[in-house]
């Protein structure tokens, strides 16, 4: 019994470790800036409010989606921006990150 305490203490360790939950901000700029930063394939460039203005007429929810599951139509976006490992609610962080950022431009 005193060898699988070990075990236990380094699988709680990981649990909790991995379970750091990554803000919008932190997204974008992991993962996000990659095209959004200067527009690459279509991307909608940060804090542009004129780029994003077509994106955010679709809404919200389309925006999440696309994010999530990918788009390939007029520009180019893989899933989850190419990052697998981001969860579905740290995704739609950088979406609310980076809309935020183009409504507040004038």
């Amino acid at each position: 019994m005193p060898r699988a305490m070990p075990v236990v203490i380094l699988t709680l360790f990981a649990v909790s470790a991995s379970a750091q939950v990554l803000t919008g901000r932190q997204v974008f700029e992991h993962t996000c800036h990659t095209c959004h930063a200067r527009g690459v394939a279509g991307a909608p460039q940060f804090g542009n409010r004129k780029a994003w203005r077509a994106h955010l007429a679709k809404g919200i929810k389309v925006l999440y989606r696309h994010a999530i599951h990918g788009y390939y139509g007029y520009s180019f976006m893989p899933p989850k921006g190419g990052d697998e490992s981001l969860t579905d609610s740290e995704v739609r962080a950088a979406v609310r990150y980076m809309v935020a950022a183009a409504a507040a431009r004038p």
